[in-house]
């Protein structure tokens, strides 16, 4: 159960960072949960070793992928050559975090390796955090759809 309270704690910085539009506290939450995935499916990797090893290496490409940096982009200037390609690199980013965190609602409902003190019935709640930071990235793709360069 504490996991799950660290893991809610730990979503909520993401959460923060999409609505306030804060690119370093949205990086940093998804982050510190693909930490917290990993450290916790550690100690349980023997009930299904390839369904471990695949939960591993998406959470370990999460961490890759949101690795926060203290400065955004916009603090740079750019020539209009690469404003596509940075744009292009950020678009992908955030489509793959989205669409790993929603492979990973379906992985929790079929994983017999949940970490310890996590019940059938509290298979919902990390579900339910997956999904959201499955839909957080088109939230924040969205907003910068909207924004005119």
């Amino acid at each position: 159960m504490e996991i799950l309270i660290v893991a809610v704690l730990i979503s909520s910085i993401s959460i923060y960072g999409a609505l306030a539009q804060k690119r370093l506290f949205f990086k940093l939450g998804y982050f510190l949960f693909s930490i917290l995935a990993v450290t916790s499916l550690v100690p349980s990797f023997d009930t299904d070793p390839l369904l471990s090893v695949t939960t591993l290496a998406l959470m370990f490409t999460i961490g890759i992928l949101s690795f926060p940096g203290k400065t955004n982009l916009s603090d740079y200037t750019l020539n209009e050559e690469a404003k596509g390609l940075v744009q292009s690199f950020q678009t992908r980013t955030l489509l793959s975090l989205s669409v790993i965190n929603i492979l990973a609602v379906f992985i929790v409902k079929w994983d017999p390796n949940m970490p310890e003190g996590i019940t059938e019935n509290m298979r919902i709640i990390p579900m339910i955090m997956h999904g959201i930071l499955g839909i957080l990235p088109l939230y924040v793709l969205l907003g910068k759809s909207k924004i005119k360069p």
